[in-house]
């Protein structure tokens, strides 16, 4: 009886835990409104490209690996890494400088660039 306690009690933490590292891995992909929310949005961004990045991101990057955080990489290596995975992600130009975009902006914001 002792051990199923505390084996439930270790399922308990582990499934809270688990839980609050999903929630803090999506509040670390910001939406485009939220970016734009940060004031340090350069001038004349379009954000309906930043939605298309974000999305392409959360979806065909997510589907293959984990998501990385747009600031665990440097916008040129961003350039390096897109222009490598778009043809295996099978993006079309336009979506790959989308999710560029999205990426390097995204990236320098969250560095305080």
């Amino acid at each position: 009886m002792r051990f199923h306690r505390l084996l439930a009690t270790v399922v308990i933490i582990l499934l809270a835990a688990g839980f609050s590292a999903c929630a803090a891995g999506k509040a670390s992909i910001p939406t485009a409104d939220e970016l734009r929310a940060s004031g340090a949005l350069p001038a004349g961004t379009d954000l309906d490209a930043l939605r298309r990045g974000r999305a392409i991101m959360v979806t065909e990057c997510a589907s293959c690996h984990r998501l990385f955080l747009p600031h665990e990489y440097s916008p040129e290596q961003w350039r390096g890494i897109v222009k490598r995975m778009a043809p295996r992600a099978s993006l079309g130009g336009n979506q790959a400088a989308d999710l560029e975009l999205y990426l390097s902006v995204a990236g320098r914001i969250a560095a305080g660039k």
